[in-house]
């Protein structure tokens, strides 16, 4: 009997990414603007023209199912996205209702939930039983993985590490409280932050790669910089891995687990923003619970959205 596809789609902040997925492999890919600033009518039509334009290239019957992760608080059982602090306007909106014209069992879960799942089932989690994803990008998330089970809290909602409060008097997030690891560790405050510094370091390889056009400065820039050896890319690969490992420490002091797996944009910097989250957890947290502590670099990188969210139609259909 033919193996079905499975249809993996990756929400983020500024884009959508729709895979193909059969056997743990990504047969196939494309990506679509998200505009997360408009509403979430805007932001549905965009996940369906994606899903239209991969049934245009193969057959609706050779597909189980078609899982979505989304940056957000999600009501799994009914496949409600609650809120998404990062778009415009959402308020419970029923994705999966709006996509049940399709015809395919449709699951959705927090889009760094399924970041965790695939590194779970497919990635650097394979041989771990308990650990927590963080996902740097847009926003920071974070997916809590304990006894190989994803743990979603009573609402749907655990493992919202951009949200917890590092200082109750810092920058303000989007999400309208102050001192979020988001408000640090998000690519927008890691430019701003970026651009801020860049009068003390006017040699700055930043500056040289971006032709001194700030709006260009992303992670991508700060990373290359950085591998490079430039002075300010490394300050702000350390700041970031600073206020991220405080975040984490707090996980570790409350949930007692010693992995942490790190993955998006900014994680490509490897070792000094690694090394620089360890340490920060190892300064902040309960010596005893922290002394053995790793923080890992994500195995699957950028294709751990798509195979997490194809993973929540394996583990649905008891597929593997």
């Amino acid at each position: 009997m033919k193996k079905k596809l499975i249809l993996g789609i990756d929400v983020g902040g500024t884009s959508i990414k729709f895979g193909v997925v059969k056997d743990n492999r990504i047969l196939s890919e494309i990506s679509l603007p998200t505009f997360a600033y408009e509403n979430p009518k805007r932001v549905l039509k965009q996940v369906e023209t994606g899903i239209i334009q991969i049934f245009n290239k193969y057959s609706l019957n050779d597909f189980s199912g078609i899982g979505i992760g989304f940056p957000g608080v999600v009501d799994v059982e009914n496949g409600i996205v609650t809120s998404a602090p990062n778009f415009a306007n959402w308020k419970k909106v029923e994705v999966r209702k709006t996509l049940t014209k399709f015809g395919l069992p449709i699951f959705i879960d927090n889009d760094a939930n399924c970041a965790a799942l695939g590194e779970l089932y497919f990635g650097r989690g394979r041989e771990l039983t308990n650990f927590v994803m963080v996902t740097l990008g847009t926003g920071v998330g974070g997916g809590i993985i304990i006894n190989r089970k994803l743990f979603r809290g009573e609402s749907g909602g655990a493992g919202e590490i951009g949200h917890i409060t590092i200082d109750y008097s810092g920058p303000l997030c989007k999400c309208g409280k102050k001192g979020c690891v988001e408000a640090y560790a998000g690519n927008s405050y890691i430019k701003q932050r970026t651009i801020h510094k860049l009068h003390e370091y006017p040699d700055s390889l930043i500056l040289k790669l971006v032709e001194h056009d700030l709006e260009k400065i992303e992670p991508k820039v700060i990373n290359d910089a950085a591998l490079k050896g430039d002075q300010l890319a490394i300050k702000i690969l350390r700041e970031t891995g600073f206020y991220i490992g405080i975040g984490l420490a707090n996980i570790a002091n409350t949930l007692d687990i010693k992995h942490f797996i790190i993955g998006g944009g900014i994680s490509n910097a490897g070792p000094i923003l690694l090394n620089s989250i360890k340490n920060s957890i190892k300064e902040h947290g309960v010596k005893n619970i922290v002394k053995n502590v790793k923080v890992l670099s994500a195995q699957l990188k950028n294709k751990a959205g798509i195979l997490g969210a194809a993973s929540l139609v394996l583990s649905n259909l008891r597929m593997k």
